[in-house]
């Protein structure tokens, strides 16, 4: 299932809208800001029913 998400960018601060895949289940990536392009980690957590979710952001650790 694709669901459509806003944080704020851990950069910039600005609203983006992510695009996440709730089937691939709870699952750590990087992706890049819309906005500034800069580097953020994304976690997503799934719940055992595979339609609740959360997402974090945090920087890109060096």
């Amino acid at each position: 299932m694709i669901e459509e998400t806003t944080v704020t960018c851990p950069a910039c601060w600005e609203s983006i809208e992510l695009t996440v895949d709730l089937s691939a289940g709870s699952q750590t990536y990087t992706e890049d800001c819309s906005v500034c392009c800069r580097p953020m980690t994304v976690h997503l957590t799934v719940a055992d029913n595979g339609e609740e979710y959360t997402v974090e952001v945090e920087p890109e650790s060096d």
